[in-house]
């Protein structure tokens, strides 16, 4: 059962004021950190996805093995950089993908490999991940659901969520005790908040 790893870094980072792929978390860049976890979690077919910042971007990934794309529409939100990856991804067929957007550096790795353990035991055509009753990312998506997330007039107006509403009573969810997994960071607050937290667990 084939695995792709999506890294969704395409966003413009307005609100950040610099581009979230670079920022440092633990010692490495955003987009490292993460490229490294898929890497441990053994997902052999590695894709980042990226945005206006490429060219700041790029030169980081040359040592991974990834496979880069550019989301020419960056305006259309994550759902473009995902339609991107899949549109990608086609040629290869994976049997699903998992979504993990830039911002969410600090997801734990045994949080995410918990989501992939339900995956592939019961399948599904979507596996998210809640904490305190609240969906959250990264999520693993089916490839029975590609052309839905590619095509859906309803995800192209309010993003993937859309069709994972569409399959409300489908869709399996982890429950896991990861507050990360809620906690989007889009302003340098939310950047501090997140160092604050990593020194504390430092010292």
């Amino acid at each position: 059962m084939s695995l792709a790893g999506v890294v969704l870094a395409a966003g413009r980072s307005g609100r950040m004021g610099t581009p979230k792929p670079l920022l440092d978390f633990r010692g490495r860049p955003f987009i490292i950190r993460i490229l490294e976890a898929l890497e441990a979690l053994d997902l052999k077919l590695r894709l980042v996805v990226l945005g206006p910042d490429a060219p700041r971007v790029r030169p980081i990934l040359a040592p991974h093995d990834c496979v880069i794309v550019e989301n020419p529409e960056v305006e259309t939100g994550p759902i473009g950089s995902l339609r991107a990856a899949l549109a990608a991804l086609r040629p290869l067929r994976p049997a699903a993908v998992l979504a993990w957007p830039v911002d969410l550096p600090h997801v734990r790795l045994a949080t995410v490999e918990r989501l992939i353990e339900a995956y592939r035991r019961a399948g599904g055509p979507a596996v998210v991940p809640a904490f305190a009753e609240r969906r959250g990312q990264p999520v693993i998506w089916d490839a029975s659901l590609f052309e839905e997330v590619e095509t859906s007039e309803a995800a192209t107006r309010h993003g993937a969520r859309a069709v994972l509403r569409a399959h409300q009573s489908e869709l399996r969810t982890v429950t896991v005790d990861d507050p990360a997994v809620l906690d989007d960071l889009n302003t340098p607050r939310d950047y501090e908040r997140l160092v604050r937290e990593v020194n504390r667990d430092i010292y």
